[in-house]
Formats: structure tokens, sequence, C-alpha cells
């Protein structure tokens, strides 16, 4: 394999933000001690590349299971909602209807025009035959 292709295979490991730093100190002739002295130096520097977890330890830990093996003390914990409990309109809080049929509910995106006084035919005509 290539020193470039050694090279790549480094920063394509990195990330974005740390790739950009190590290939903006590096040139083509850097070896691949160099690369990895940069990359030391920018995450010892900076903050970049410090967030990222390391993927061994990321996935040796083993899952917190929230809830408990025992199935008799997990039927305990759940908790059902109330066939008892009252339905109610939430915008006028009255129990005889919901809220999606609520007659108090504003009418959303509702244009109220004026209807314009009804103008009869005859007007039309005897004003066209008065202008001769």
């Amino acid at each position: 394999m290539s020193e470039f292709m050694i090279h790549r295979k480094i920063l394509r490991q990195c990330g974005g933000d740390l790739e950009h730093a190590v290939k903006s100190r590096t040139t083509e002739q850097s070896s691949a001690e160099d690369i990895i002295n940069i990359l030391e130096e920018v995450t010892t520097r900076t903050k970049i590349g410090s967030s990222r977890v390391n993927l061994k330890t990321r996935f040796n830990t083993p899952w917190k299971d929230s809830v408990d093996k025992n199935p008799k003390e997990n039927s305990n914990n759940i908790k059902y909602k109330s066939a008892d409990t009252v339905r109610k309109c939430h915008i006028c809080q009255s129990t005889t209807h919901l809220a999606n049929t609520c007659p108090k509910r504003g009418k959303i995106n509702e244009i109220d025009i004026e209807k314009e006084p009804d103008i009869e035919k005859d007007d039309i005509i005897e004003d066209n035959s008065d202008d001769k």
C-alpha cells in the first residue's frame, strides 16, 4: 500500500474538522509519523477531536436496562389510563363535545366578505336607456 493511501486512511478516521486541520498543516511529502505528530499536536492544543468517543469504550460498555428482568415487578410499574376519566372540550371545558366540534372555536382562515346589495336587472337597463 502506498504512503499516500496510508495518509488518506488515517485522515478518514479523523472526522471533518480534525481532518481539515491536519491537511492544512501537512504537505504531500509528509510521512505517516509527521501526520500522527500533527494529529497529537492539534488535539492537545484545541478541542477538535476531543469530543469523539473512543469506539472501543463505546461498544464495550454494557447497556443498562431501564426495565428490570423480573416481570412481576415490571407489571407494577406500568400505569394505565383510567377509564373513569371524563373527556371534555379543551376550549370551553364542556363534557358534551370535544374541541374539534366546539361551537365556540374560532374559524381559522375564514374571511368575512360583506355582501354587496343585489342590483336588479331592471335598474341596469333603465340606467342605460337614460344615457341616450
